[in-house]
């Protein structure tokens, strides 16, 4: 699927968007005969493959050969990089170890999936790694001659103990990469190289479904299908969280 960056003409002001054509013309000349692949652990839910699914068309529409692969994992390798996500968050999680049995299942799953996308990526290609779950496939990809980017979208404003443990065990994975994107200056961890890292604010389609206006009548209806009164205002439902959908649609809209 391909989205055409024109649709951006209606929401941007035009300095902006003549600025957003100069850089997509620019892509797509950069990246002539190349692909770029996305890397995640899913591809659905959460926030990471909801911006790729919209990220990925607009960069088709610009005219760059975009590609999205998801890695395959067992039981105890999710739950091990669900271990590691809310570390990285600062909470404990299952509180689970993370010790050499960990390490292992998490290089060889990794190794696997690294076989497979060996047979499709190419040395003149650009891998862009999203989140822990991928970041130990960034040396043998490495090693095929692609250029490999870590794309961290998690962090903690405030570091502490817990998300030093994960950073701990994933740093040794992280120096094959060529380059680091953070989403905030303050998730960027201590001992990478600075002069390979960028922040980029996570990319948000504006043009979504869940970025269009609502009006009264839609909002009503909504709050019906979830079992609650239609009393309940935008106000309070933005206030706090109830139990049911607008929980989870609070929640959904902090992961983008």
């Amino acid at each position: 699927m391909s989205l055409p960056t024109e649709r951006f003409a209606a929401v941007m002001d035009p300095p902006r968007y003549a600025e957003l054509v100069e850089v997509a013309d620019g892509a797509r000349q950069r990246f002539a005969g190349r692909v770029v692949w996305n890397v995640s652990s899913t591809a659905r839910g959460g926030g990471v493959a909801e911006m790729l699914a919209s990220l990925l068309s607009y960069t088709r529409g610009a005219g760059v050969d975009a590609r999205w692969a998801v890695i395959a994992g067992t039981p105890p390798f999710f739950a091990l990089t669900k271990r590691l996500h809310n570390r990285l968050h600062g909470r404990p999680g299952d509180d689970g170890p993370l010790g050499d049995q960990e390490r292992r299942i998490y290089a060889a799953t990794l190794e696997g999936n690294a076989a497979e996308l060996a047979e499709r990526v190419r040395s003149e290609d650009l891998v862009l790694l999203h989140d822990p779950q991928t970041l130990g496939l960034a040396a043998p990809l490495k090693a095929l001659g692609a250029t490999v980017v870590w794309r961290c979208h998690i962090g903690l404003d405030e570091p502490n103990d817990l998300a030093r443990d994960a950073w701990a065990f994933l740093e040794p994975f992280a120096g094959a990469a060529d380059a680091y994107v953070f989403s905030r200056a303050a998730y960027v961890w201590t001992g990478l190289d600075l002069d390979r890292t960028t922040i980029i604010r996570p990319g948000i389609d504006p043009l979504s479904a869940k970025n269009q206006h609502l009006d009264a009548d839609t909002v009503s209806g909504i709050l019906h299908a979830c079992e609650h009164s239609p009393a309940w205002t935008a106000a309070r439902v933005g206030s706090i969280a109830p139990r049911g959908c607008a929980r989870t649609a609070r929640c959904e809209m902090r992961t983008v």
